[in-house]
């Protein structure tokens, strides 16, 4: 089933008085992502708590087995978060990627593109090529072993735009000399906090090793940085060692990994 991105999954807001204070976000049935405020670190438990009833209530709708693993994302660096899992009964599991970011307060280089290559945004873009150009690059991913087709649409780019926080002057495109998008990147700016975070970023087969994923990168970089943004954040799988090389070209520097944390919960 196609996923659209206006779809609610399954999540839970702690608010305080002024903003919300933490978050539980299920990305998949059995993966929880758990995002605090610093000052609001101890509503983890009760995150943990939630995403734990969640599950079973959901092990219970379904009739699965009485058991199944919970897993829950932890940065290496957060060795408060790792503390309470660990007293939480979760236990190491798997690495999950590595974690990168660049500086935007000095000068960005100009993308250097092969010839006949250009570079432009997605304003007043159609959604039908732009769709193609996402699904050209995330339909091959054997080189990761990952046998898989994207179900990304003009539909499901069309409820991608809808949403408050997209700007389509951060979705940045390659274009091949033929006319067609082969390579493309979307940057996500925070205001408030001054940070600008990258997903995704691809590249279509036939176009790779020509230093693409870092042109799109530098360009959508560059965009932020003149808006006042102080830094850019990606991430990728840790066995993703070609993009990882796209992102230090890019000038991004390794600054954390994180792993997943299970543990088993009963019905």
């Amino acid at each position: 089933m196609q996923t659209r991105a206006d779809q609610p999954q399954p999540c839970r807001f702690w608010s305080g008085p002024d903003h919300v204070e933490a978050l539980a976000w299920f990305q998949s049935e059995g993966e929880v992502w758990i995002e605090t405020l610093p000052a609001s670190e101890h509503l983890v438990r009760a995150a943990v708590h939630w995403a734990e009833d969640t599950c079973r209530r959901r092990l219970a709708s379904q009739g699965q087995p009485a058991e199944s693993r919970l897993r829950i994302r932890a940065l290496a660096a957060d060795l408060r978060r790792i503390t309470m899992l660990e007293e939480l009964g979760y236990r190491k599991a798997r690495p999950d990627g590595v974690c990168f970011r660049r500086d935007l307060n000095g000068p960005i280089q100009p993308p250097e593109l092969p010839p006949g290559y250009l570079l432009r945004d997605s304003i007043g873009v159609d959604p039908v090529l732009r769709a193609a150009a996402h699904r050209g690059a995330w339909d091959h991913l054997e080189h990761l072993g990952i046998s898989a087709r994207s179900q990304f649409s003009a539909e499901a780019y069309l409820s991608l735009i809808a949403l408050p926080v997209y700007d389509p002057s951060l979705d940045i495109l390659a274009v091949a000399p033929d006319g067609s998008f082969i390579a493309n990147c979307i940057c996500w700016a925070d205001e408030a906090s001054g940070v600008g975070v990258f997903e995704p970023v691809g590249v279509a087969p036939v176009h790779r090793g020509r230093r693409l994923a870092g042109a799109v990168m530098l360009e959508a970089l560059a965009r932020p940085s003149a808006r006042g943004l102080i830094e850019a954040r990606v991430g990728t799988a840790h066995f993703n060692h070609a993009a990882i090389a796209a992102y230090v070209a890019a000038g991004f520097e390794q600054v954390d990994s994180s792993h997943w944390w299970a543990n088993a919960i009963d019905k």
